[in-house]
Formats: C-alpha cells, sequence, structure tokens
C-alpha cells in the first residue's frame, strides 16, 4: 500500500483563442503581409536589421539558418491603437531538415510601417 493516491487524468481544456472580429479584413492583410515579410528575415537578421521592425530587443535575433515556411493559425485581436498576434511559426531547419514551430505573442504597432513593440 501507497499513501499516494491512484493517478487520474485532468479533465483540464486550455481555452482556445479566438478572433473576436475587432481587427478588419484590411488591417488582417497588411498585418499578416508584414509578419510574413519578417519571419522570412527573422532567423538570419542583425540587431540592426531588426531594429527596422522591432521596438527596442523585444525579440532576439535568432542567428540560425532557418528558413521560414508559413504561419499557423495567426489570431488578431485591437488593443488600442495596436493589433496583438498570437501566432505559431513554421521554420525548417536547413542543416538537420525538421521542422520548429515556434509560438509568438506580439503585439503591432502602425505609424507609417508596422513595428513589433511588444
Amino acid at each position: 500500500p501507497t499513501l499516494a493516491p491512484a493517478i487520474e487524468k485532468s479533465d483540464y481544456e486550455p481555452k482556445t483563442p479566438e478572433a473576436d472580429a475587432s481587427v478588419d479584413a484590411d488591417t488582417v492583410n497588411d498585418a499578416t503581409a508584414f509578419l510574413e515579410t519578417f519571419f522570412k528575415l527573422y532567423p538570419t537578421a542583425t540587431d540592426k536589421e531588426l531594429a527596422y521592425y522591432v521596438s527596442g530587443n523585444v525579440l532576439e535575433p535568432i542567428g540560425r539558418d532557418y528558413l521560414y515556411s508559413e504561419l499557423v493559425n495567426p489570431i488578431f485581436t485591437k488593443d488600442g491603437d495596436n493589433v496583438k498576434v498570437k501566432v505559431a511559426v513554421k521554420f525548417l531547419d536547413n542543416q538537420t531538415k525538421a521542422t520548429l514551430v515556434s509560438q509568438y505573442e506580439l503585439v503591432l504597432h502602425k505609424d507609417s510601417n508596422w513595428k513589433i513593440i511588444r
């Protein structure tokens, strides 16, 4: 006999994030195009190159030979003047040929261009 109770499976279900239609289609298309451009450059970008897309040191350079594949289920929500994005990004590692999926929660702001501020 042991003092520990029998192991039971949790019935916890994480809440699936959903778009709340607070962001119009033009903004979604514009922000998606920005994110695709950014993630194509991000794996090999230097600090100076990232400064054009990222405010401060919000995202550190990866410095790896990854190839951008696709954005997976981006979810856009309005946050004042900004747009919050929850997205998974698929990269292909050129050395190991593995598929890597990285999850990001970003806050985008648009003046003349889009910029990642958080």
